[in-house]
């Protein structure tokens, strides 16, 4: 039997609204009237920021799931934070900081999410329909490389901001659309595929892992040494048609990551590289 629970907003909060209590984990043994929220520095009662509709639906499974709707969704921080299990649906745009933490379930987001989207999170599947600010996957400031995302898989069928990935050690994130600036800044594993273009220095001071970009990348570091031309890459099992630049980086981390960049969308960086390329091989990494 699935359980569901519609939040609905009474009114936009004008403020930011932190629902880190509101997950599947935590409305699987507290009752929702028992929970409570933070409007602005104030902690208030759930029931008293949102109205509460619950039903059932014959399922095989015993999940529970959170829809949050209302004007003023986006004021929300700490959506899904540490949650483990069950489904949380977002019918708007979210906050900073949503996914935190996240150990497993599922994560939708019908809108835009603000920074920081599924930072450090260690398992589960973060699903965004519009745009994704900077920090996706990544640690937090301070934190050493390999802080971030551990595992899971975060899609974001929009476009996303800078350090896509900072300082992740596991898991994917793929992109839709196009990324900015240091995509896998400092990133020790995991794989970062986009689909659009990205901004300058993908994989700056990354130690392990592997970026593919589908589109034009504004620049490459020179402690980026090309590898091989291949034709053709696989992510996930399914191959990618098209020729690709293989680079090793970033050497100054004595690393052991990959960046892979399509051919023919950027003869701006490959142009004058050409005779240190290998001939034209099948990707040997696959």
């Amino acid at each position: 039997m699935r359980k569901i629970f519609r939040l609905r907003l009474k009114e936009d909060p004008k403020v930011p609204l932190e629902v880190r209590q509101l997950t599947p984990d935590t409305l699987s043994s507290v009752n929702v009237e028992d929970t409570y929220v933070w409007l602005g520095n104030r902690k208030v009662r759930t029931i008293d920021v949102f109205d509460v509709e619950t039903w059932t639906e014959d399922s095989e499974s015993n999940e529970i799931v959170i829809i949050f709707e209302g004007k003023g969704t986006e004021r929300m921080r700490y959506v899904a934070y540490r949650m483990s299990m069950g489904k949380i649906i977002v019918r708007g745009s979210v906050g900073p900081l949503a996914g935190y933490r996240m150990r497993g379930g599922e994560l939708i987001i019908e809108g835009d999410a603000d920074h920081y989207l599924g930072s450090k999170m260690k398992n589960g599947k973060i699903e965004v329909h519009g745009n994704a600010g900077s920090c996706v996957g990544g640690k937090l400031i301070g934190e050493n490389y390999g802080s971030g995302m551990k595992g899971g898989t975060i899609i974001i069928h929009g476009n996303a901001g800078s350090f896509i990935g900072h300082g992740m050690k596991s898991g994917d994130i793929i992109i839709r659309g196009s990324a900015r600036d240091y995509v896998g800044y400092g990133m020790k594993g995991g794989n970062i595929l986009v689909h659009g273009d990205v901004g300058l220095y993908p994989g700056a001071r990354m130690s392990g892992g592997r970026i593919i970009v589908l589109g034009t990348v504004e620049d490459v570091l020179a402690s980026f040494y090309i590898d091989s031309i291949v034709n053709g890459i696989k992510f996930k099992g399914q191959k990618i048609d098209g020729k690709f630049v293989i680079f090793l980086g970033d050497v100054l981390m004595e690393s052991r990551g990959r960046l892979i960049i399509n051919y023919e969308k950027n003869l701006h960086i490959v142009k004058n590289l050409e005779k240190l390329l290998e001939p034209v091989i099948e990707d040997p990494y696959q």
